[in-house]
């Protein structure tokens, strides 16, 4: 898993012309995102690391060492300057409208994870939602629906 991981890095995270983005590109965007919605309040709890794998476990249907292996390589690329920038350009070139909504959705469920929803986690996730093509009422469904997985 984690030399497709690499080299979904190294082919890049953008479609060109009619060549649709790899699996591996898509994970690993959406992958970084949760991380940068987990990083947004300047603390990256564990419960918000479990969150991630959790959602990425379970959306992408991996197995733990596959989640271990793209969390480990998400961590890292949000470390990266402009990387927020450069995945949610990702998402939005290269996924189709649906799964653009799944990932505001995850993104909402590792922000409420720790059981507080920072300022910060809520402007982040908004404005991706906005960047990407969803409707203010889109990214509140999706909300809600993260809200009603966690029991919130």
């Amino acid at each position: 898993m984690f030399e497709k991981i690499r080299n979904a890095l190294q082919k890049g995270l953008t479609t060109t012309g009619n060549v649709p983005m790899s699996p591996e590109a898509k994970q690993l965007a959406a992958a970084a995102l949760l991380v940068e919605a987990g990083n947004r309040d300047r603390e990256f709890t564990d419960g918000e690391r479990e969150a991630v794998k959790r959602a990425i476990t379970e959306h992408f249907t991996l197995n733990a060492d596959e989640a271990a292996d793209l969390l480990k390589v998400a961590e890292e690329r949000a470390k990266v300057g402009m990387g927020e920038y450069i995945f949610t350009k990702a998402v939005q070139e290269g996924f189709n409208p649906e799964e653009r909504g799944q990932v505001v959705e995850m993104l909402w469920e590792v922000a409420l994870s720790d059981g507080t929803l920072h300022r910060m986690e809520t402007v982040m996730i908004e404005t991706l939602a906005k960047e990407v093509g969803l409707s203010a009422s889109e990214c509140a469904s999706a909300k809600e629906r993260a809200a009603a997985r966690l029991g919130h």
